[in-house]
């Protein structure tokens, strides 16, 4: 069964569980389904046919939800453009896609030269008349996603809806109310939505804008929150450490996109919430290990072991499997991976081999097969022969007093390489020579050469460091 097939099944069997909090109105399986129906009524009426394809500039992420689902019972594949992206990249994308027309929410969504359909969503949802059984083609609908890297062309993924179904986490306790700080017009906030409500489980939309997470949380009764390891990092410091429990007790936290150094697990844990889960995955195989609450002390760079259907292998550079304890890159096999990208077929050669998917992640695995995280492949520094890998300079630098959040990178040198380097957001009165000789201390010749005052450190979406932009402020002055 494909996924939306599995939300109509819900809605016929469960068909007044609730699918989604919207902003405090909770709206059952059978409601929601009634809306797709709508909805795909309506886009049956301006012209979309099966196997069309459109690009979705909806913000409000209920109508982004429902229009995606209506598009797939339509048979039409499509890919979303964020609205919080300039109009000049989300063109690149639609051309890209051989997109017919862009979905939006507003003339201010438009893009020139191509055709716009602006839905009125209150008036669809309300109009029982647009109700239609569309021909049966939804499994032939396709999501395009595009990759979440720090640089380049965004890689764009194909993926079918039992692909989608099989990228989130397969058990979770119920009753389970998830509440996601990731956009759905966001790549992993997109199909882990989609995902989950398959699951027959609660979303929660709500402004974190307008309301606090501990709100949030205690309104909607949330069970499990997902956000990557800088959102959390700023809770920690929003919340401080005066509470003699933790603030999201009994809300499980889940982290991932980015790393989750052993300090910053440790103060989640203390602080925030003990159920804590650190994943690790990409969007071309969705999630593939999760690290649990008991597993941190024992590696605190560790992201668990692979899930149910789930291979992974850490490998050398001819693709030879490596023994326990040896760092070399990862590898990863499973039955909803992708197995190319849409338009790109030298970086689909480099990525996809011999059914594997090479994310460029360098790790090691443990005797018991927990997966040990060191960082990108890119991201790799080398001095005068030296690996070097941010991460590993990140979780010394972290746990030093009045460092808020930091970030490693390089800067290049013509005589000796890459020359690591750290920007940090700390206390006016931290003392960044004392930071430095902490460093040098406890990492010797891979320590910062220097360390860099910074308001804030520049992430992607998905908290990911933009260490290029950092390379670029900084590359002149070591």
């Amino acid at each position: 069964m494909a996924l939306l097939g599995r939300i109509a099944h819900l809605a016929g069997d469960s068909a007044e569980s609730i699918a989604v909090i919207n902003h405090g109105r909770s709206i059952c399986f059978g409601a929601l389904y009634g809306d797709i129906r709508r909805m795909s009524g309506w886009l049956l009426k301006q012209g979309m046919r099966p196997g069309d394809f459109a690009g979705l500039t909806v913000s409000d992420e209920y109508a982004h939800l429902v229009t995606s689902l209506a598009l797939m019972r339509l048979g039409c594949s499509h890919i979303t453009l964020p609205s919080r992206e300039p109009a000049a990249m989300r063109s690149d994308l639609a051309s890209r896609c051989n997109a017919s027309c862009v979905i939006c929410d507003g003339p201010q969504a438009r893009l020139p030269d191509m055709s716009s359909l602006e839905p009125s969503f209150e008036d669809i949802f309300g109009d029982s008349g647009l109700e239609t059984d569309p021909p049966d083609h939804e499994t032939q609908a396709l999501l395009l996603m595009t990759s979440s890297g720090t640089t380049g062309r965004p890689k764009l993924i194909h993926c079918t809806q039992s692909q989608i179904f099989g990228y989130g986490l397969p058990d979770i306790p119920a009753p389970a109310v998830l509440y996601r700080l990731t956009s759905i017009e966001s790549n992993v906030g997109k199909w882990s939505h989609l995902s989950n409500l398959a699951h027959g489980r609660t979303l929660v939309f709500c402004d974190m804008e307008k309301h606090h997470l501990t709100e949030i949380c205690a309104r909607h009764g949330v069970t499990m929150a997902n956000m990557s390891g800088a959102r959390a990092a700023a809770l920690l410091r929003d919340i401080g450490d005066s509470r003699g429990t933790p603030a999201f007790e009994g809300v499980r936290f889940v982290l991932g996109g980015s790393p989750v150094p052993g300090p910053l697990r440790e103060q989640i844990q203390r602080h925030l919430t003990d159920d804590l889960y650190v994943m690790y995955g990409a969007t071309e195989c969705g999630i593939v290990t999760a690290a649990g609450p008991r597993t941190h002390s024992s590696l605190p760079g560790g992201v668990g072991r692979p899930l149910p259907g789930v291979e992974i292998r850490v490998a050398d550079e001819d693709g030879r499997p490596l023994p326990a304890g040896e760092l070399g890159s990862v590898c990863i096999r499973s039955r909803v991976s992708a197995t190319s990208y849409f338009d790109d077929p030298e970086a689909s050669a480099r990525s996809f081999r011999d059914g594997w998917f090479l994310p460029g992640d360098k790790a090691s695995l443990t005797a018991n097969g927990m997966l040990d995280f060191a960082g990108r492949g890119d991201d790799m520094m080398i001095l005068n022969t030296i690996n070097i890998f941010p991460l590993k300079i990140e979780t010394v630098a972290e746990v030093y007093p009045g460092v808020a959040s930091c970030a490693a990178f390089s800067v290049p040198s013509k005589a000796y390489g890459d020359i690591p380097m750290l920007a940090v957001v700390a206390d006016a009165g931290l003392d960044l020579s004392a930071l430095r000789a902490h460093c040098r201390e406890r990492l010797g010749l891979r320590a910062p050469r220097k360390v860099v005052r910074v308001n804030n450190i520049p992430r992607n979406s998905m908290g990911k460091v933009m260490r290029r932009e950092l390379q670029a402020r900084f590359g002149g002055k070591v």
